[in-house]
């Protein structure tokens, strides 16, 4: 099981941590695993393109933490992009991945 955990302060995002893994298909073919990295590297991604800010990261298999995410509504918004599309993702495939709001 894949679970995301979002991190909120003054009502702004201000870290998110993925692990797990969905074992959803053999690995290379695991379509919920690679929805979430897709959705969770891009962003995290965005977020460096748009603000150059310094993020906090740390990466590794079947692992993700990011802090210090601006609290620009540049930033915000894609933040919710990414919990839009991760719900999304969430509704269909619950059984292999769990989005956590801490607020």
């Amino acid at each position: 099981m894949i679970t995301a955990n979002f991190n909120y302060k003054n009502n702004k995002v201000e870290s998110f941590e993925i692990s797990g893994h969905a074992f959803a298909g053999e690995p290379g073919e695991d379509l919920v695993c690679a929805a979430v990295s897709a959705v969770s590297i891009g962003l995290t991604n965005s977020i460096i393109s748009l603000d150059e800010s310094e993020l906090t990261i740390k990466m590794e298999d079947g692992y993700l933490f990011v802090e210090n995410i601006p609290s620009t509504d540049a930033a915000q918004t894609l933040m919710f992009g990414m919990l839009t599309s991760l719900n999304t993702i969430e509704e269909d495939h619950f059984k292999y991945l769990t989005v956590i709001e801490n607020k």
